[in-house]
């Protein structure tokens, strides 16, 4: 699935700890906190549009998605979006109560979809989380960058307020 960084031999994913061991030295490293959420599978056979490397098929609950695990995005099917979200929120627990200003504006730079190759379109995302979206209209797949779905997981305003402490 992924290498070694310290020898550079396959490493297995321990969901139950959330590390990656080196099957040949037996280092331990933690699983990214963006990535925490996630059974992670196989390659997925599809290449990440933000870094170029592969993307890993993966569970969030039973919704398919796909992560990098280079950059540590993640491309979501628009159909499951919602529901991923909600497992990501699950997963991460208490809502933040200010989030910091996002990074990107729409348009500043342009993605293609690792599906069909078509320029994904850059846009707002119209629910809590205020991050920049790309998006594959024919593929129907929405592609996040490196902690936008845990921002929009844990935006103050995503969760009800009943479930908020």
């Amino acid at each position: 699935m992924t290498s070694c960084t310290s020898c550079g031999a396959p490493r297995e994913y321990d969901r139950a700890r959330l590390i990656f061991t080196c099957r040949h030295c037996g280092t331990e490293e933690p699983v990214p906190v963006n990535l925490q959420a996630f059974d992670l599978l196989e390659a997925s056979g599809l290449d990440c549009p933000s870094c170029k490397r592969a993307l890993l098929n993966a569970l969030a609950g039973s919704q398919p998605v796909q992560v990098c695990l280079g950059c540590y995005g993640a491309l979501v099917p628009m159909g499951s979006f919602i529901s991923v979200v909600a497992v990501v929120r699950f997963f991460e627990g208490q809502s933040l109560d200010v989030l910091p200003a996002r990074r990107q504006e729409p348009g500043d730079r342009l993605l293609v979809c690792p599906s069909c190759s078509q320029v994904m379109t850059s846009h707002l995302y119209g629910g809590p989380g205020n991050v920049v979206m790309d998006t594959c209209e024919h593929c129907h797949l929405n592609w996040l960058d490196p902690g936008e779905l845990r921002r929009i997981a844990l935006a103050p305003e995503s969760r009800p307020s009943a479930a908020r402490s």
